[in-house]
C-alpha cells in the first residue's frame, strides 16, 4: 500500500505556490502546486490515496477554496485540509467545510513549515 506523503498546494497566486513548494521541499517535504482548483481536483482524483494533506486558498477562479473543499471531501475524506486566505473570514463558513486548520497570509516560513510537519508525520 502507497504512503500517504504528498502535499497539495492550491492558490491562484504562482509566486506564493512557488515559495511555499521551495521551502517544504527543501525542508524534505514533496509538495505538488495548482494555480487551477479544478485541476487540482482532477489531480485528486486520479491520485488521492497519495496525499495526506491539500493547502488551499479560499478566494479562487473559477471555483472557490469552499467549492474545492466540499469537493475534495466527496473524493476523499481522509485528507486533511488546511484552508489560508488574506482576508477576513467568518469562523462559521470555515465550519461549513470542516477544515483541520486555517490561517491568514502571510505566514511566516517557518510557522508553515512546522504546521505541515505535523500533519505529514515529518519530524
Amino acid at each position: 500500500m502507497l504512503e500517504r506523503n504528498l502535499v497539495l498546494l492550491v492558490d491562484d497566486e504562482i509566486d506564493i505556490l512557488n515559495l511555499f513548494k521551495e521551502v517544504l521541499s527543501v525542508n524534505g517535504i514533496n509538495a505538488r502546486a495548482f494555480t487551477n482548483p479544478e485541476l487540482a481536483l482532477e489531480e485528486i482524483e486520479e491520485n488521492h490515496a497519495k496525499y495526506k494533506l491539500v493547502i488551499s486558498d479560499i478566494r479562487m477562479s473559477p471555483i472557490s477554496g469552499f467549492e474545492f473543499i466540499k469537493k475534495l471531501r466527496d473524493i476523499d475524506p481522509r485528507i486533511k485540509v488546511v484552508l489560508m486566505t488574506a482576508f477576513e473570514i467568518e469562523a462559521n463558513q470555515l465550519k461549513e467545510v470542516h477544515t483541520d486548520e486555517f490561517f491568514n497570509k502571510p505566514i511566516e516560513i517557518d510557522n508553515l513549515v512546522q504546521l505541515v510537519k505535523r500533519y505529514v508525520g515529518q519530524p
